[in-house]
Parts: structure tokens; sequence; C-alpha cells
């Protein structure tokens, strides 16, 4: 990882407002704490033994936001890799026509080898899988549309 890749890292958890962040691959960590303030209060890297990514829950960006007056848009909170399934084996989190409460995972966004689980948001039912599994999305970008209340 470059420095301009820590410094879009760092630009984009401040966005999303993390208090706490911690990036380990093979043998580096970087780790960095904000005050409530936003500055970064304290920040260090080191040497590890070793690392695996680990799996940090990540709501949806901001509101769901409607396509039509009765869809909504999970979409990815950041700019990564799109998993439709927890692991290469397993059945995706969900399908078309699966029923989804607010707090079920349905998806993983991937941003350096930090797997991030993504919550409905919202319940209902899911209409349209608008990611295909392992492509790469942006912020922002719509990942399933999902029929509240339904």
């Amino acid at each position: 990882m470059n420095s301009g890749e820590i410094i879009q890292v760092l630009q984009r958890l401040r966005e999303l407002g993390y208090k706490h962040f911690r990036f380990e691959q093979g043998d580096v960590v970087l780790e960095v704490d904000v005050d409530s303030s936003g500055r970064i209060a304290q920040g260090r890297g080191r040497a590890a033994q070793s690392a695996a990514p680990a799996a940090q829950p990540v709501a949806p960006s901001a509101a769901p936001q409607a396509r039509d007056s009765d869809l909504v848009a999970i979409r990815a909170p950041m700019s990564g890799t799109f998993y439709r399934s927890p692991a290469p084996n397993e059945p995706p989190f969900v399908e078309v026509g699966s029923r989804v409460s607010a707090s079920d995972t349905v998806c993983i966004v991937e941003v350096m080898k930090l797997f991030n689980t993504i919550a409905a948001g919202v319940a209902g039912t899911v209409v349209e899988i608008a990611a295909a599994n392992e492509q790469a999305v942006t912020t922002g970008m719509p990942l399933i549309w999902i029929k509240p209340g339904s």
C-alpha cells in the first residue's frame, strides 16, 4: 500500500465517521485513533507476527435512497470489490425474492483485504441484485434494490 492509498483510506474513514481503524496485511499493521475533534490523535505502524483480515460490519452509506417510490437501494459505502457470499464455495447472502430484515447481511465489500459486511438497512424483499459477484464497485453505487415491507 502506498502513501496515496493510505491517505484515501483515511479520508474515507473520516467521511464514514470511524473513530478507530486498524489494518493488517502480512507483517504490516497500520492503526489510527481519531480524537473528538476529528484529528488523528494517534497513528502507528509496526510489524506483526501474523495478520488475518477481519470482517467489519458497515451500515449502508447514509440512508438508503429510493430509485422509484417503492424501491430502496443498498449502496456501496466505499469503493472496493463486491461479493455476494461469505466465501467462494458458500451460497449468496441473498437472492432475488429473499426477504430481509434491516440488520441482515446482504453482501460484502472488500477494500484492501478488509472484508466489510453490508447490512440491508431496511426490511423487505430483494427485487434486484445490481452488481455482479467480484465486480469492482464505487462509493454510492447501487448494489441491491429492496422493496420495503414486502
